[in-house]
């Protein structure tokens, strides 16, 4: 009985930690690099937008933004 209680924990716990570490939607992924590409219009081209759109549908909030012109987007884990 306490053996399936653990086991049971432990999935749950890996199934939380294992889904918070997931990156985001296509339609999330979009809205970020939208908000992107109008702050920093200047430096987003159409290279950019699509690793933008890579980056935060691979890594989510683990996309991390290299300050150059063009903007670069890596995960940062």
């Amino acid at each position: 009985m306490r053996r399936a209680l653990q086991t049971i924990v432990l999935t749950s716990f890996l199934g939380l930690v294992l889904a918070a570490c997931g990156g985001y939607s296509q339609e999330e992924a979009q809205t970020k690099c939208d908000l992107e590409r109008t702050a920093k219009a200047a430096c987003m081209n159409d290279a950019a937008y699509q690793q933008c759109m890579s980056c935060f549908e691979e890594c989510g909030d683990t996309c991390a933004i290299a300050e150059s012109c063009p903007l670069q987007y890596i995960c940062s884990e």
